[in-house]
């Protein structure tokens, strides 16, 4: 029996700029590696016989979304994630899906771009990248 999960039961939202939390994840395609890491302090003394660490400081994560250029939908990504620009927003990230139990992952971001891209033959794309402000909540469920 399998124990991995399908990528299709992923949900991806994201704060408009009015604040509230509208699911994207039908105009999103990929969203880069988002978990927590934290810078190692060294911690070594002359009495050591190996180099030693401690958790320092939690990294501030920086995620990319893409996707489907859409600019007709008022709820599209052209319409939502244009405005998000130099502000900081709310990402939902549940891998897993939303039902009860399952884990998400959420911060607060600085949304530093959101790039159109297109190339000769090819669908037209976007890029949308986000710099996490604080801490993320990593563990916490549905």
């Amino acid at each position: 029996m399998a124990k991995y999960k399908v990528a299709g039961l992923t949900e991806v939202s994201i704060d408009n700029s009015a604040g509230t939390l509208l699911n994207m994840t039908s105009y999103i395609e990929t969203i880069s590696a988002l978990g927590r890491e934290y810078m190692p302090l060294e911690v070594t003394t002359f009495a050591d016989g190996a180099e030693r660490f401690i958790a320092g400081i939690e990294v501030s994560q920086e995620v990319t979304i893409e996707g489907p250029f859409d600019d007709a939908a008022t709820t599209g990504p052209d319409a939502v994630f244009s405005t998000l620009v130099g502000t900081i927003n709310t990402i939902r990230f549940a891998p897993a899906g939303t039902v009860s139990g399952r884990r998400q992952i959420t911060g607060e971001f600085l949304f530093t771009s959101y790039k159109p891209n297109a190339a000769v033959k090819e669908r037209v794309n976007y890029t949308l990248t986000a710099k996490l402000d604080g801490t993320l909540n990593s563990t916490g469920t549905f």
